[in-house]
């Protein structure tokens, strides 16, 4: 008969260190932050198979655990029969970014505290080959478990940079000749951007949108023109509107 799981040997530390979800688990196994894997007991299909190969490539310990005790690894969670503990997300730094040239567009984010919003924002920025993602140390959301399954697998593609201070970090980006744009329902419609490039794409909370000084900072504030009956979009939407716009510019000889 199975031990039950008690808190005192539960392997749940907290939700910071789980990512769960096959595509998740999949990304976190090929990055080498894998402590240790739980897989659904039973029929997997080819995903579980995969999984399993890129644990014993990596010398990562799986165990097999029936539906109670992958619930208890992660309650209310869709976690598709994989949990896996992982070390903490290895951001990078803004040296880290400058190694590569000088990458763009970068995507600064300022006060993103929902993580299925900073989930899709990263899904977004992998899908349109931005050069970076740039978030707050504080007051916002980090990299967690449920960031890592709503950004899809994608976690790892677009390199992650955590600054202490946003407003002083756009200046930075000045000072290496990127040209600063805040998303902002007042600005300028973005099919009238006139963009220059290098871009740093800065992007706020919902409801409460860019902190002054960030806002100050921007060389430019740009919009999402619509039909008008909603004054806003969310963040991730928003993002992904004007990151297209930058993905269709950049596509065209300047």
């Amino acid at each position: 008969m199975e031990k039950k799981v008690t808190r005192s040997d539960s392997p749940v530390e907290s939700d910071s260190d789980l990512v769960f979800g096959r595509h998740p688990v999949a990304a976190a196994l090929k990055e080498g932050r894998v402590n240790k894997l739980w897989l659904l007991r039973g029929p997997g299909g080819s995903a579980v198979d995969e999984l399993v190969r890129l644990a014993r490539d990596r010398r990562v310990v799986f165990q097999w655990v029936d539906r109670q005790r992958m619930a208890g690894l992660a309650p209310g969670a869709v976690h598709q029969g994989a949990v896996a503990r992982v070390s903490a997300h290895a951001y990078q730094t803004l040296d880290d970014l400058w190694a590569l040239g000088r990458p763009a567009p970068l995507l600064v984010l300022d006060g993103i505290t929902d993580p299925h919003n900073l989930g899709a924002l990263l899904r977004n920025a992998a899908f349109f080959g931005t050069g970076g993602v740039i978030l707050p140390r504080w007051r916002a959301a980090g990299i967690t478990g449920v960031v890592a399954k709503a950004a899809a697998g994608t976690l790892g593609m677009v390199p992650v940079v955590q600054v202490a201070n946003t407003a002083q970090t756009l200046m930075e980006l000045k000072e290496k000749g990127y040209w600063v744009y805040g998303a902002d329902e007042e600005g300028d419609p973005c099919d009238q951007w006139d963009v220059a490039f290098p871009v740093a794409l800065v992007i706020g909370a919902e409801g409460e949108g860019l902190h002054r000084l960030v806002r100050e900072r921007c060389d430019r504030l740009i919009a999402v023109p619509g039909a008008g009956k909603t004054s806003s979009l969310n963040a991730s939407c928003a993002a992904a509107a004007l990151l297209y716009e930058l993905f269709r510019r950049g596509r065209t000889p300047r």
